[in-house]
């Protein structure tokens, strides 16, 4: 588990209820600061108000994709790092997210069978240089 001495802000995006909470519930237990929301337009709203450090996005959502979802929220919060949390097995990162400086190792696969991954990738966005 990742210890914060000051806890760290941490947006989820997922338009599946169930999926939300399962990730919710347990980045909180690991000590985050946890928003979360059922579609990226409030999200991005929220975003402008008060920036977190990580969102955990859905790629396939009704209102607007998670592609396009991590466009806007980096020009509203310039400092932003993505997970992408998808269902898409076969997802590839497209070249305008690369841009973003998201690899495909920062794409988990639904449904994780290990919820230490988000922890992995987490402390990699949060500390890249240990």
């Amino acid at each position: 588990m990742i210890t914060n001495k000051k806890k760290r802000c941490i947006c989820i995006v997922e338009d599946d209820d169930v999926v939300r909470l399962i990730v919710k519930d347990y980045l909180q237990m690991a000590g985050f600061d946890i928003y979360e929301f059922d579609n990226p337009i409030d999200a991005i709203a929220a975003i402008k108000k008060s920036p977190c450090e990580i969102a955990i996005v859905d790629i396939n959502m009704p209102e607007m994709s998670g592609e396009t979802f991590m466009q806007k929220a980096r020009q509203v919060c310039g400092s932003i790092q993505f997970i992408i949390h998808t269902g898409a097995i076969d997802y590839k990162v497209p070249s305008s997210l690369k841009d973003l400086g998201i690899s495909q190792e920062n794409v988990l696969v639904k449904p994780i069978e290990d919820m230490n991954e988000f922890q992995t990738v987490i402390k990699r966005l949060l500390h890249p240089n240990k």
